[in-house]
């Protein structure tokens, strides 16, 4: 952070600017060469007049301002407020020869940055250490909102909400996504601990979650429903000394979706290991991946045996339904590979590992990927021995 803030406050190494106004021109003739002696690096710039010195904010950019209190027609504390308009957090230190403890109690109370009697060649001295405290304070603040500017930008731009808690567990930023999914808005958020805002969370998955990944600063992952949002959150926690920053999304369609596909995926399986019929499933070099019950029971071998098989194995013995052996007129299921085609009624022998001749028909057809190429290929078989008349008989 500390280069960041470097990065863009290009002024934080910069001579220090300063307006001094004051109706005694023998005085301001003192302040530049009494203030260089303690400041190496500062420009000095003056007026006599506190009017004269207010249109000239309008084209001077200055760090500080440094005032006289009584100046005729326009006092000390009428200039600072005159300044406030145009600049309200510019340093203003208050350098005065009428001394008193009203003066200063209505100076500190119209908001002036310091206050400073004015004395010999020595007072210079105090006033620029003044100087120098409340320019690099103002500098210090005005890189910290810039930074804070910077990533509250980053954080909008998130597409997650986003949501940061200091150590003490109050929110210090919720980007505009994390107001949506919260359904508040950060300025009701901002300072206050997470507990109170979000009673609901306490003895949570939430808080458990969030009070581990502090104290073992380790990040941590999980989904946790928030009832009172009626939500399922998906949480990426990232803790640190300073707090927690929490990444969060809206996953209850997702949940859902999923759920679905799961209960789709577990009736596919159902029906595929009760199908009435085999079912083969085939990479696209024809090894054979899957076998059902049904296709297992036909082929009279167990699944292991099968899987891991080639379709064109010289390990089956297979014919067509003339009984010549599959091989010498080409495979008749090489064309689905070749060609991408559908197989309709193919009709096959096949002798079981016990001597016993089947018939088959097979069907089949290529699956296709999304991009379009071939990713598996399926084969539907039914045993139409009881159907045919075995002509070895």
């Amino acid at each position: 952070m500390n280069d960041f803030l470097a990065s863009r406050n290009p002024t934080a190494d910069a001579p220090i600017r300063i307006l001094h106004v004051d109706d005694d021109p023998a005085r301001l003739r003192l302040s530049d060469p009494l203030l260089s002696e303690h400041i190496s690096d500062i420009a000095v710039y003056t007026e006599t007049a506190p009017t004269k010195a207010i249109d000239r904010l309008d084209s001077l950019t200055v760090d500080c301002i440094v005032s006289d209190f009584d100046m005729g027609s326009m006092d000390g504390l009428e200039f600072l407020e005159a300044v406030r308009e145009r600049s309200p957090e510019l340093p203003f230190i208050l350098f005065t020869g009428k001394g008193s403890e009203e003066i200063a109690s209505e100076a500190i109370s119209a908001g002036v940055t310091d206050y400073l009697q004015k004395g010999g060649p020595d007072r210079y001295a105090v006033l620029a250490n003044r100087i120098e405290n409340v320019v690099s304070r103002h500098r210090a603040e005005r890189a910290t909102d810039a930074y804070r500017r910077h990533m509250n930008a980053v954080y909008d731009r998130v597409t997650d909400a986003f949501l940061a808690l200091d150590a003490d567990w109050r929110f210090t930023f919720v980007n505009a996504r994390g107001e949506e999914l919260l359904d508040r808005p950060e300025a009701d958020l901002l300072g206050n601990v997470v507990w109170e805002e979000f009673p609901e969370s306490v003895n949570s998955t939430f808080e458990s979650e969030y009070r581990r990944a502090m104290e073992r600063q380790e990040p941590t992952t999980f989904e946790a429903y928030f009832e009172p949002l009626e939500t399922l959150f998906e949480v990426h926690a990232y803790p640190s000394t300073e707090g927690l920053s929490v990444y969060f999304r809206d996953v209850t369609d997702e949940t859902r979706i999923r759920k679905e596909h799961r209960r789709e995926r577990e009736l596919l399986e159902r029906v595929f290991e009760t199908s009435p019929v085999g079912i083969i499933i085939l990479d696209t070099d024809g090894e054979i991946e899957r076998v059902n019950e049904r296709m297992a029971e036909m082929l009279a071998l167990p699944k292991e045996r099968i899987t891991n098989r080639n379709y064109d194995s010289s390990e089956w013995t297979v014919t067509d339904e003339d009984g010549t052996p599959i091989g010498e007129n080409g495979h008749p299921l090489t064309t689905i590979f070749e060609d991408e085609t559908t197989l309709r009624g193919v009709r096959t022998r096949y002798r079981t590992p016990d001597g016993e001749w089947r018939h088959f028909s097979v069907n089949g057809a290529p699956v296709h990927a999304e991009d379009g190429t071939v990713e598996r290929i399926v084969f539907i078989v039914e045993d139409v021995t009881d159907s045919e008349i075995d002509p070895a008989c």
